[in-house]
């Protein structure tokens, strides 16, 4: 196979390869809060469920509990975040894409920005 068509099957097989990823990462359904564990940490997972005890601090952080029907977590939303997320009020069915992290041994989900808040 000379130079010219092995470039041109590689660049197809790689252009295939990110349209099937982006296809499979846009497809991705909400996880089970109950399913989040430690070795998520630093994963971005998308969960669904009702908020409960929102409140913001003076500085303006927004922080929430979400349940569903297996467990609840906790949801931060920072200032930079929180002042576009008005939609958030205890009982709303919210659904949350964020990075799992870990705070005083309690897993928790921080939101990146407001667009991955689904009120």
């Amino acid at each position: 196979m000379d130079d010219n068509r092995l470039l041109i099957v590689s660049l197809l097989v790689s252009t295939i390869g990110l349209i099937i990823l982006i296809f499979v990462s846009a497809s991705q359904g909400p996880m089970p809060i109950s399913k989040i564990t430690p070795e998520h940490i630093g994963s971005t997972v998308i969960v669904e469920g009702v908020a409960s005890e929102s409140f913001t601090t003076p500085e303006g952080h927004l922080f929430f509990q979400l349940a569903d029907d297996s467990k609840s977590i906790k949801i931060v939303a920072f200032s930079d975040v929180a002042r576009d997320l008005a939609c958030v009020e205890d009982g709303a069915h919210i659904r949350v894409r964020g990075m799992v992290d870990e705070y005083r041994s309690e897993l928790e989900i921080i939101v990146s920005k407001a667009a991955d808040v689904k009120c």
